[in-house]
């Protein structure tokens, strides 16, 4: 979904559920927000208008912004402790097209800072369990 539409659900949250690493590596919703609006990304989830429900727990971008993503994931989200930083708990995954079915690649999210992007990726994401 669009970021505005995205923060527009996330007012109907308490703000420290949208604010908090709810399974302690993935970003909060509200930095996923900010990234995908700044980036012209799309957010992934769920939303379930009649349970006052969200859940972002993904970013999709234009493959030419993969590895911005990923740099800017790594550098706000580093491993503590004995906690692993938010783009090594990441999955990536690579999508022909915005209206592709199924990933044509996926791979651990440090693979968008060192491996070649796949060929024929239009769309890159990065999700979290």
């Amino acid at each position: 979904m669009p970021p505005d539409v995205a923060r527009r659900a996330l007012r109907h949250l308490p703000p420290d559920l949208a604010a908090a690493r709810l399974n302690l590596v993935r970003p909060p919703m509200t930095w996923l927000v900010e990234q995908a609006d700044r980036l012209g990304a799309r957010l992934v989830g769920s939303l379930t208008a009649d349970r006052g429900l969200a859940a972002f727990d993904g970013l999709q971008a234009e493959v030419a912004s993969a590895r911005t993503l990923a740099e800017r994931t790594a550098a706000a989200w580093p491993a503590t402790g004995d906690i692993p930083g938010a783009l090594q708990a990441a999955v990536a995954e690579a999508w022909p097209s915005w209206t592709a079915e199924w990933p044509s690649w996926t791979g651990a999210g440090t693979d968008l800072l060192t491996e070649p992007l796949p060929a024929g990726a239009a769309v890159i994401g990065l999700w979290w369990d």
